[in-house]
């Protein structure tokens, strides 16, 4: 309520300029009738005019105001000559109108001044402040710029290092766009223009269908890119490329792949000498084996050359007779021929085992693979004096598989379980072979009773050159496991219940016996 009451009242400053007012004009007037008395002069009107345009400056409109009024008064009173106490003649109405009509102009100026500095003064602040904003936003963008920059040398960087630039397509227009670590990963001119015409005539020849088939995949509307590609340089070398890119419109109608494109070749390189490393071992670890089956594959072609000798010297016999016996010598011939077949066909074998031959992938009966395995190692099941007991099932479903690589898992099994044994006395050596089926697979098992596994070897027994067996490669079991996986299937081992250890491998069935 207090200060309702009292919102009407004027500010102390303002009452100051009322105050400057009166005493402005007041003193000016004293001043004017001093110099009329003693110097017979009489500038009333313009100290009078002064006093108004100090207060105007001062004080502003109101007091301004105020000092004319009270200055007007003062004329009327002191320099106009009266005819009654308020009635002012005729003759000088003239001239107390032009004197206010001056001190409203001299008020109305002053207080123009006043609003025309305050609006100076103002403009001034304002500018000042834009000034000081201007300077405040400049620092920003200056440091932003300067982050950004920092921001763009590490994405640079980082592709460097990394191999990987970034790259922008227009669709429409059929424009490039490349980071700087693009050029030099496409091995392109900086000043040329890029298009995906240019860009097809640097891809290799024989990848140039899937460039153009994702180009034609964007054009019908595709959102993701994600493919691999070889890319010739200028100088003709190969490099492989992986491209990744998604679909982005920053402008309506105007649709643009983003991406990046990364310089693999080094990793490709790297996985073709791996290829190759372990093609490499893989036949060491076949002409290691031939090396423990030398014997038996010698005396299993001794065989079939000793057949022929014998059945040589026989027909030679029945020829020499008085009268040949024509039909004991075409039996032995048939039974020649029949023993260089064979021979024939161990040595084909122990060529397919040594030569890097490609996968023949046919139809086979594991039991027919196991018999002719338990065949060639019969010298070391002699040697090593093994018990071998075979249980194999009847009507075995056929397998999809390559017979020399199932083969040579049989045999390393087979062998890796009379190794196992090789210091056993107390008990028969036995080495049991059994092949089961199911609805899916057919499951291979050689079961040996040596020495066992120790627990913290289950889970590295597959790994490259682990081996539990002094002076061994450890490239036996990893070589089997490849093989098996190879043919979509998986190898396990497992204690048995009583000494020694079990190793099975399961293969899937031809997909017409599954049916």
């Amino acid at each position: 309520m207090l200060t309702s009451r009292l919102s009407w009242w004027p500010s102390p400053f303002a009452l100051l300029g009322y105050g400057a007012a009166i005493v402005s004009v007041t003193v000016a007037l004293t001043v004017a009738l001093l110099l009329d008395a003693f110097l017979q002069s009489m500038p009333y009107v313009s100290l009078l005019l002064c006093s108004i345009m100090f207060v105007a400056w001062f004080g502003g409109l109101g007091p301004s105001l105020l000092a004319a009024a009270l200055a007007a008064l003062y004329f009327v009173f002191f320099l106009v000559d009266p005819i009654g106490s308020i009635a002012i003649a005729t003759k000088d109405i003239p001239r107390v109108v032009l004197f206010v009509i001056t001190s409203l102009f001299v008020v109305s100026l002053s207080a123009a001044q006043r609003r025309s500095a305050e609006s100076l003064r103002s403009a001034r602040d304002d500018l000042q402040a834009s000034v000081r904003e201007l300077a405040r936003v400049n620092k920003a963008l200056l440091a932003e710029n300067v982050e950004r920059k920092r921001v763009e040398a590490y994405l640079e960087e980082a592709q460097t290092l990394s191999h990987t630039a970034s790259f922008g397509w227009k669709i429409v227009g059929n424009q490039v766009f490349l980071s700087k670590e693009g050029y030099r990963v496409l091995d392109v001119d900086r000043d040329q223009k890029l298009s995906i015409g240019l860009l097809l005539r640097r891809v290799h020849p024989d990848d140039k269908h899937i460039l153009q088939n994702e180009i034609d995949r964007a054009s019908r509307g595709g959102l993701d890119q994600n493919y691999e590609m070889r890319w010739l340089t200028s100088t003709g070398t190969i490099r492989h490329l992986h491209v990744r890119a998604h679909r982005m419109q920053f402008d309506p109608g105007e649709d643009e792949f983003v991406g990046a494109v990364m310089d693999v070749t080094d990793t490709r390189n790297a996985e073709e000498a791996l290829g190759a490393t372990q093609a490499a071992l893989a036949r060491a670890a076949r002409m290691a084996t031939l090396g423990e089956m030398g014997a038996s594959i010698a005396h299993e072609v001794n065989q079939p050359l000793a057949g022929i000798v014998t059945n040589g010297e026989a027909g030679l016999r029945w020829l020499d007779r008085k009268e040949p016996e024509l039909g004991e010598v075409r039996g032995a011939m048939e039974r020649m021929i029949r023993d260089a077949k064979r021979a024939s066909q161990v040595v084909e074998r122990l060529r397919a085992l040594v030569r890097k031959t490609p996968a023949k992938r046919l139809p086979l009966d594991m039991n027919d693979v196991i018999t002719e395995s338990i065949a060639l190692l019969q010298r070391e099941v002699q040697t090593h004096r093994i018990v071998l007991k075979t249980d194999l099932a009847r009507d075995l479903p056929l397998v999809l598989a390559d017979r020399i690589e199932l083969q040579q898992v049989v045999i390393n099994l087979m062998v890796n379980g009379m190794q196992a044994m090789e210091s056993v006395t107390d008990r028969p050596r036995l080495l049991l072979v059994r092949s089961s089926a199911d609805e899916t697979q057919v499951v291979v098992a050689v079961q040996d009773a040596g020495v066992g596994l120790e627990p913290a070897a289950m889970g590295r027994l597959f790994n490259p050159f682990f081996t539990t067996r002094d002076g061994g490669m450890g490239m036996g079991l990893s070589i089997c496991r490849s093989i098996v996986e190879a043919h979509g299937g998986h190898i396990w081992a497992s204690p048995n219940e009583g000494p020694g250890a079990s190793f099975q491998f399961a293969l899937p069935l031809q997909p017409e016996a599954v049916q």
